[in-house]
């Protein structure tokens, strides 16, 4: 899949969603998120707050331990809550290679020999509730994913999901959970349009970056779903200096392509995904490679798979639209006076510019690197 580099035009997206996340006035009095995480870094520290923390987890047949704490005895809560107010500022455009410089060493240290992800806490008169569902949720996450996030990206033009470009990432109905008291909650179908967002470092472990521009990334249903909170080893933007550009990336077996060179026939004839460097797909049991986890975490091959009528329009096309023929279009329809025609998104369908393009529309990179492919073999 293709990463993103972090442009100058990339931080002054990310500067202004911060700035708007930062502007009290962008949320209603007293909801704000340095509001919110104030208020909650308070409550924490409580004695009527019970603190849960994780003794044994559940096997077959037996719940889960937890030891039981009052909020005024256990206040490292409190304090990574805290910690997260007082370093707020500037915390959404923070990139990827300062998390753990400039914000990591200020929160997680405090909670050190702690599983996050496991700490679950009763606040007074309300129900016992993940930790890390409590920072998410004072940090207005719910705010950014439904009305805040969907305007920065439609400026940085993603439009289909960063992981397997397959399919789109824009959904039409999301969930509002309404949690009451005793443990009872409702659910609130909100029609809207807006995008599915995953955390490249999951919010159960990383809460302080729940709202980052840089950890939110652009998914569809299915890899949203499918990764969760685990680490799949790939991030969409990458920084300057950084070699590991494009980590994957779509080819045909050779014999196929010789097959149809020959004979014209093309069916049943796939695309892979396949590591850097090779042409040739990792094995089924590979969890290890970007491709490989790519596969068995998030089934992009098995996606893929279905798309042999994509292929052999390609095959079709790459055949007949030669060097001469190509040429002789350009060459046509400048004569029409087009502006910015693009040969390639011509035939092809997608968009192929820049490294943000073939995010605009389901398949480009696959048609754009089997179309290089193509083109490298004839060499």
């Amino acid at each position: 899949m293709r990463r993103i580099r972090i442009t100058d035009r990339i931080k002054d997206i990310a500067k202004d969603f911060t700035l708007e996340m930062e502007n009290v006035e962008t949320f209603k009095k007293g909801e704000n998120p340095k509001e919110r995480l104030l208020a909650l870094s308070k409550v924490l520290e409580k004695s009527s707050t019970i603190i849960k923390v994780l003794k044994q987890k559940a096997t077959k047949g037996h719940p889960a331990l937890y030891s039981n704490h009052k909020g005024s005895e256990l206040k490292a809560l409190s304090e990574y809550v805290k910690a997260i107010y007082d370093n707020y500022e500037g915390l959404n455009a923070l990139l990827p290679s300062e998390w753990n410089t400039k914000i990591a060493p200020k929160v997680e240290t405090l909670l050190s020999g702690y599983d996050i992800s496991e700490l679950k806490v009763k606040l007074p008169q309300k129900a016992v509730r993940p930790f890390y569902e409590l920072v998410v949720e004072s940090m207005r996450y719910d705010r950014v994913q439904k009305d805040i996030m969907p305007k920065y990206i439609r400026r940085l033009g993603i439009k289909t999901c960063v992981y397997c470009n397959a399919q789109s990432a824009i959904t039409t109905s999301i969930q509002e959970i309404i949690y009451a008291p005793k443990g009872k909650y409702k659910v609130k179908n909100i029609d809207a349009s807006c995008y599915e967002l995953d955390h490249n470092k999951a919010k159960s472990v990383y809460p302080y970056l729940c709202t980052n521009f840089y950890n939110l990334q652009p998914s569809c249903s299915s890899c949203n779903r499918r990764k969760n909170n685990r680490d799949l080893d790939f991030s969409l933007y990458y920084e300057d200096g950084d070699v590991d550009t494009m980590p994957v990336h779509f080819a045909l077996d050779p014999t196929d392509i010789i097959k149809f060179r020959t004979s014209n026939i093309c069916k049943g004839v796939v695309p892979y995904l396949c590591n850097e460097g090779t042409d040739f797909p990792p094995v089924i049991t590979d969890n290890i490679s970007r491709a490989g986890k790519m596969n068995t975490m998030l089934g992009v091959q098995g996606i893929y798979n279905e798309y042999e009528d994509v292929v052999e329009e390609l095959l079709w096309k790459h055949k007949i639209y030669s060097r001469e023929f190509m040429n002789a279009t350009i060459a046509q329809i400048k004569s029409l006076g087009l502006n910015g025609f693009d040969i390639k998104r011509f035939i092809l369908g997608g968009y192929y510019d820049r490294e943000d393009d073939f995010l605009k529309r389901p398949c480009s990179i696959m048609k754009n690197d089997l179309w290089e492919q193509l083109e490298r073999t004839l060499k």
